[in-house]
């Protein structure tokens, strides 16, 4: 589509066309006059503001599914961490993305381990959280475990290391557990 050589109101008038219903479009002849005028009336209709999110919520409202969403997080990491996965790791990645809000990053040196650690996490989250993942179900050597506001991620050993997850969202807040961590991978 070109927009160099079209006016504004030339581009908004093919627009509209697909918006409007059928029994109400105008004759084609007078378009740009048309058009003009229904902006015109949705202006003072609506004033400048057309369109607004609905889904903020107020800050104490934020910080209260922070707060349950951190919760969940450190559940989930001491499972981890009781089928023994080393250097478990929660990052507070919400100011970096929008998709999130913690990361949980861990490593387990067996494909049998990642399944072991995958299901202890998912029998948790569905008992006791009422909460059901998306995600792998077969252990791969990276495998993931997304809630919505909290993605577990389970390496191997050189996979962890290659993608380098610690240091990609190195400005991510990494949140002290309050239960003893399992030795380091690198170390």
């Amino acid at each position: 589509m070109k927009f160099k050589n079209q006016n504004l109101t030339s581009l908004l008038s093919s627009r509209s066309r697909l918006l409007i219903p059928h029994s109400q479009k105008q004759p084609e002849n007078n378009v740009g006059e048309d058009t003009d005028e229904m902006f015109d009336d949705l202006f003072d209709k609506y004033g400048k503001v057309v369109y607004r999110r609905n889904d903020q919520k107020p800050p104490t409202a934020e910080a209260d599914d922070d707060a349950e969403s951190l919760s969940f997080a450190v559940a989930m990491a001491k499972v981890a961490s009781e089928v023994k996965a080393a250097d478990i790791r929660v990052l507070f990645v919400k100011p970096l993305v929008y998709w999130t809000r913690f990361f949980i990053i861990a490593t387990a040196y067996s494909r049998p381990q990642i399944d072991a650690i995958g299901s202890k996490i998912r029998d948790l989250a569905e008992k006791q959280y009422k909460r059901v993942p998306t995600g792998d179900y077969k252990p791969n050597s990276w495998t993931l475990l997304d809630f919505g506001d909290v993605v577990v991620h389970i390496f191997l050993p050189p996979q962890r290391e290659f993608y380098n997850l610690e240091d990609f969202y190195a400005n991510a807040t990494s949140i002290e557990l309050p239960f003893e961590n399992q030795s380091s991978y690198r170390g």
